[in-house]
């Protein structure tokens, strides 16, 4: 897996983008970044993780910002292991937050030549968090890509999510979050 810090910098053919934080990369990143490789696999595409350097509340609101689960280069490892062909990690700036969330998509599907975007239901992206997965919906029809929403993982009846993760650390089930993280055992 090739990691590019820049639209810029692909060259590849077309992509099949999975969008998001993936902290962790918990068993429902997983489940996410997989159907993005079975559609590029399907489509004659590569797939493309795009994310972020760090957690966007280190840049808006450090005092907030929640622990990282594993490092960018752990990320990356386990991006490679689910079949990723490319991660794309941005530098989160003041200058990203602004975006506007339909200029943003926009730019990111031409400059990756873009033919489906895959993310979860509860993704959040641009200014205040405007975009979400009903706009990549609307905005696929009129770029000419596919919208994937990808539901959301549950385990034991909890919404899998790296702010369950960090919750279950606290609590002392380290061996249940090690579990959600274990993204081999979830195939």
């Amino acid at each position: 897996m090739q990691i590019i810090h820049s639209e810029r910098e692909y060259t590849g053919k077309a992509s099949v983008l999975a969008l998001g934080m993936f902290d962790g990369v918990h068993i429902g990143h997983a489940a996410l970044i997989r159907r993005a490789h079975d559609i590029a696999a399907d489509m004659g595409a590569d797939c493309v993780v795009c994310t972020f350097d760090r957690h966007p509340l280190a840049v808006l609101h450090p005092e907030r910002a929640p622990a990282q689960l594993s490092t960018l280069e752990e990320r990356c490892a386990k991006f490679a292991r689910l079949g990723a062909d490319y991660a794309l990690v941005r530098p989160f700036t003041l200058e990203v937050a602004r975006e506007d969330a339909r200029k943003y998509l926009a730019s990111l599907v031409k400059a990756m030549r873009a033919v489906a975007v895959v993310v979860g239901e509860n993704h959040r992206f641009g200014y205040h968090g405007q975009g979400d997965a009903r706009l990549i919906g609307e905005m696929s029809a009129t770029m000419d890509f596919a919208a994937v929403i990808v539901p959301p993982v549950y385990e034991q009846g909890e919404l899998v999510s790296s702010t369950l993760i960090r919750r279950l650390l606290r609590e002392g089930q380290s061996a249940r979050a090690q579990k959600l993280l274990d993204i081999d055992a979830a195939r």
